[in-house]
């Protein structure tokens, strides 16, 4: 049963039969009878996982049902919570194996000790079991006379019907759309009946259209298939059908059979099948085809005609190939446009390369205005008290057109436009989507993507509901949580935190959440829930107890019991109480205020502080008594030292002490087993004299790093001649993939350590951040590393090296390579770097590469996306691409510092793929640039793409020397570092 049954209603049984089957099978020790009563436990809760299962599917339910999985998931979580006590007080007395006197002795000891515990726990299961008993019963009573009055049956047919008109509903308005109250529709229509219209395309052509719900994919269609419409216009026959989640490809057929049938300059009504052709006779008894006779037909009314079918509205791969096969090429230019929320299938369905996959983006903030004011005053005039609020509120929409005229349409309902409602409305949208008709057809169009979620992923779904509005969310964060929340399990062939990675992806597949910063390898870095969408899942979360969130508005009085508890304003001190707090089992906060006594709650599993700044080293007194913590965040906080008893957490799996000032990890750091990921280590400046320094340092491990053998991320650790004991030791971490090493030592024999555990470490190392902050590398034993790490896909390298070793070439699976200060001259490591065949993303950061000359000759850097290059030579510089040269460069990126100038740029008109050429120049240095700039504008005037070049003037701080990274005039630094997480 590990599998796992989590949809939003079951996320709480998640892993529990797991645990209950295991302390059944190996428990020896139970006291009479309870075995009996666990066993009945989990046989009760499995029927309840079945059922809830079968409701899944079903987002809308009775009162009665919604109550009944209300108590099933409570009784899930107070069983949990009682396993996780029994096997934390009683300890793992059945793992001592052997036998003989001093075995048994051991073993009745723990017995004798632990008593008084075992009746205690024996008296709780046998109220869960009481408690479990009961909501049983209570459902079958309530479901039997709903059957012996015969309504549940009518019932249930009466919400499908109810759903069907709703579904209606909610596109009725996108299926008949009045042109004149359209805003930022033209630009987007001229592109897509460009694609629809291209003469050079004869092949039968795919447009699909998708993105996030609401964005207006539907009303693009219509518009577009609308204007194509006519007695002289491009295509002999026309329909619109709309596929939707639940389709019938019998029905899609006998849609499109009657609307191709009628003239083409009198389209029926979309989807309705509404007139009669002339193909009457021959249609009148379709009702009866099956599917293969529909689509003989329909294939031979369209054969030899230039066609133009609409399939809005799908949701599946499996929609697109059951309707696909009957639509026929005739290489006459016929053309097909679908629209789907769904990337996969959007792609899916642009199979050639003629196809087009075409992503709507948001409404720009002029556009989003314009259309905002013209539905609730007629103009684009906003009153001027009433500008700060609109921008407020149009910033939740977020460019989403549905939600805009949703929400002005709630506006323009009040009799009276004061600042103050506005902000009442603006305060309480959440609550206003759950009870208000005006935004009815905006929570139903959204809700859609919800509902359509695998039971699997909407508990990972409604997870974000933690995070506040415009939180930008690390994927690495959000992925590691899920796990230490039970959300994910691991499947055959795939680790759990690969198949956490799959239903991320799952979740940028459906545009359900919204991309921040993505790198080049194509992966999301960061990303947001759109702020309506976010209002939604509050209100299940909250609905079903998930969360727990202290707000601006809120002063808390829960009426149940606190599982997840995220604070985005001050008002902890409303439910500090012990009482409330023991059942936490996850804390957010976002927000400044008093700090909770953590130690209350000793069922938690993930403390997420990150940036809290009132978090003091005392407030962590009681940390090391949470049994269950998993994950652990103190980033950007004020703690200078981890507890000593920090060794007590044996089921932590990540600490994340990154910027903050704790340099020394006590010795029990090493005692714990099952910690995957170690991320700590800062960089600071001291402003004190005129130049900032920047200063690094990374963590220092205690004795018996070996110990720590679960560690699959350990960045960043620093090593001086105090440290370097445990530089051999890294060897032994073999599940290690992601390393990063701050070196402050000089002598070959702490090197030479050094890169014997790098050797040891090359078949499982990913990634390597190796800076040597204040002076040179030991080229000579870099140099002779004799196991090259062939299968490193990301490399930092800070340190005077002068030459790349000689090893560099095999590196045939790099991705990504930063380089710093390593002072770089020859030609022909430049040859090197541009023969790497998976290289996406290059940095030459200061001094990296020192040479005059930057040339790239044909068929150098094949697969390079991103190019970045840092100037600080005085001599002129200049660089040379040549025709065959960096194919798929996108952007192009150049810094000066200090007295560096540009001689010349060529060639940027040769690179195929390049889309941005940026230079950044301190004001009071720039030598002919702003010429370069004009000249590589009437370059990329030449390249097919027309790439922008932007030009910019910065104030940059002075350095302290060669080595320091570019600060700007706030003393951040500008350069990346080595950190996704």
């Amino acid at each position: 049963m590990e599998h796992a049954v989590v949809s939003a209603a079951e996320g709480a049984i998640h892993t529990l039969l797991g645990k209950l089957g295991t302390i059944v099978l190996q428990e020896a020790q139970l006291l009479g009878g309870i075995r009996g009563e666990l066993q009945h436990l989990k046989d009760e809760l499995e029927s309840m996982t079945a059922f809830l299962q079968d409701l899944s599917g079903r987002d809308e339910c009775g009162k009665q049902v919604k109550i009944w999985k209300k108590h099933v998931r409570e009784i899930a979580y107070d069983i949990e919570d009682c396993i996780d006590e029994f096997k934390h007080q009683l300890g793992d007395s059945s793992s001592a194996g052997g036998s003989g006197p001093v075995v048994f002795f051991r073993k009745a000891t723990h017995i004798l000790q632990t008593t008084r515990v075992r009746h205690r726990i024996a008296k709780q299961i046998q109220e869960l079991k009481r408690r479990t008993m009961n909501i049983s019963a209570r459902n079958s009573r309530y479901s039997a006379k709903h059957l012996i009055s015969g309504t549940a049956g009518n019932s249930m047919a009466a919400y499908d019907s109810q759903a069907n008109l709703l579904n209606v509903d909610t596109r009725i308005t996108a299926l008949f759309p009045e042109r004149r109250q359209l805003v930022g529709i033209e630009p987007r229509q001229g592109n897509l009946v460009h694609w629809l219209l291209e003469a050079h395309v004869q092949q039968l052509r795919v447009v699909s259209i998708f993105g996030f719900g609401g964005l207006g994919k539907t009303t693009l269609a219509m518009t577009t298939y609308q204007s194509l419409s006519g007695r002289n216009g491009p295509f002999q026959c026309q329909a619109f059908v709309t596929v939707s989640q639940s389709f019938d490809v019998k029905v899609l057929m006998r849609d499109i059979l009657l609307q191709i049938t009628q003239p083409v300059n009198q389209p029926s009504s979309p989807s309705t099948g509404a007139g009669k052709g002339p193909m009457e006779g021959l249609l009148k008894g379709m009702e009866t085809w099956n599917v293969v006779q529909l689509a003989s037909i329909l294939r031979q009314q369209l054969d030899n005609k230039r066609y133009l079918i609409v399939l809005d509205d799908i949701w599946s791969m499996n929609a697109w190939e059951g309707i696909r096969f009957s639509l026929p090429d005739s290489n006459n230019g016929s053309r097909i446009v679908v629209t789907t929320r769904i990337r996969a299938v959007a792609h899916t369905c642009c199979f050639h390369e003629y196809d087009r996959a075409y992503e709507i983006k948001p409404l720009t903030d002029c556009e989003s205005r314009d259309l905002f004011f013209k539905r609730i005053f007629g103009s684009s005039i906003c009153p001027e008290h009433l500008e700060d609020i609109s921008a407020k509120i149009l910033g939740k929409c977020g460019g989403t057109p549905l939600s805009i005229v949703s929400i002005a349409g709630l506006l323009a309902s009040k009799p009276v436009h004061s600042k103050d409602l506005w902000e009442k409305i603006y305060s309480s949208l959440g609550s206003e989507i759950e009870t208000n008709p005006s935004l009815d057809r905006l929570k139903k169009i959204l809700e859609l993507s919800y509902n359509d979620l695998p039971y699997h992923l909407k508990t990972c779904f409604l997870y974000l509901s933690i995070y506040p509005e415009d939180h930008n969310i690390r994927r690495k964060t959000i992925l590691r949580r899920w796990i230490a929340e039970r959300f994910v399990t691991g499947k055959r062939g795939l680790s759990v935190f690969e198949v956490a990675e799959s239903y991320f992806d799952e979740f940028i597949n459906r545009s359900i959440i919204q991309p921040v910063t993505t790198s080049f390898t194509g992966k999301v870095k960061t990303f947001r829930v759109h702020d309506v969408m976010l209002e939604i899942i509050v209100s299940k979360s909250i609905e079903d107890n998930f969360i727990t969130l202290v707000g601006e508005q809120n002063t808390l009085f829960p009426q149940e019991k606190i599982r997840r508890l995220t604070v985005h304003s001050r008002g902890v001190k409303y439910i500090a109480t012990r009482e409330i707090l023991c059942h936490v089992r996850s804390l957010s906060i976002f927000a400044g205020g008093e700090t909770l006594q953590f130690g209350w709650m000793k069922l938690m599993r993930i403390l997420d502080l990150e940036g809290y700044e009132f978090l003091r080293n005392r407030d962590l007194k009681d940390l090391c008594r949470l049994f269950q913590l998993e994950y652990l965040n103190l980033r950007r906080t004020h703690i200078t030292e981890l507890p000593t008893q920090i060794g007590n957490l044996k089921k932590l799996d990540t600490l994340d002490i990154r910027d903050t000032a704790i340099k020394h990890l006590p010795p029990g750091i090493t005692n714990l087993p099952h910690l995957a990921n170690l991320l700590g280590g800062r960089r600071s400046y001291n402003h004190t004299g005129r130049c900032p320094i920047s200063e690094f340092w990374g963590l220092h491990i205690p004795n018996e790093l070996r110990k720590m053998d679960s560690l699959t991320t350990l960045a960043q650790v620093e090593i001086t001649t105090s440290t370097s004991h445990y530089i051999s030791e890294l060897s032994k971490l073999s599940r290690l993939r992601k390393l990063g090493v701050l070196m402050f030592v000089d002598d070959d024999s702490t090197w030479a350590s050094l890169i014997s555990a790098l050797e040891k470490l090359s078949g499982s190392l990913r990634s390597l951040l190796l800076w040597r902050p204040d002076g040179a590398m030991n080229f000579n034993i870099v140099n002779s590393l004799s196991s090259p790490p062939i299968f490193m896909k990301s490399m930092n390298l800070r340190g005077q090296l002068t030459q790349l070793p000689c090893w560099f070439p095999l590196l045939s699976n790099i991705t990504e390579l930063t380089l710093r200060a390593t002072e770089l001259s020859a030609e022909e490591d430049l040859k090197v770097l541009g023969s790497l065949p998976s290289l996406l993303y290059l940095r030459l950061h200061h001094n990296a590469y020192i040479g005059t000359e930057f040339s790239a000759s044909a068929g150098e850097f094949p697969s390079l996306r991103l190019l970045v290059i840092h100037l600080d030579m005085s001599e002129d510089w200049e660089a040379r691409f040549e025709e065959g040269a960096l194919p798929k460069l996108a952007r192009l990126e150049l810094s000066l510092f200090e007295e560096a100038s540009i001689q010349e740029i060529t060639g940027i008109e040769f690179l195929p793929s390049l889309k941005e050429v940026s230079i950044r120049a301190c004001h009071s240095n720039i030598v002919n640039v702003e010429e370069i700039a004009t000249s590589l504008r009437a370059d990329a005037e030449k390249n097919i793409n027309k790439p922008i070049v932007t030009f910019e003037e910065k104030q940059w701080v002075p350095m302290r020397s060669r080595t320091d990274p570019p600060l700007d005039h706030m003393g951040n630094l500008l350069s990346s570092s080595f950190d996704e997480d």
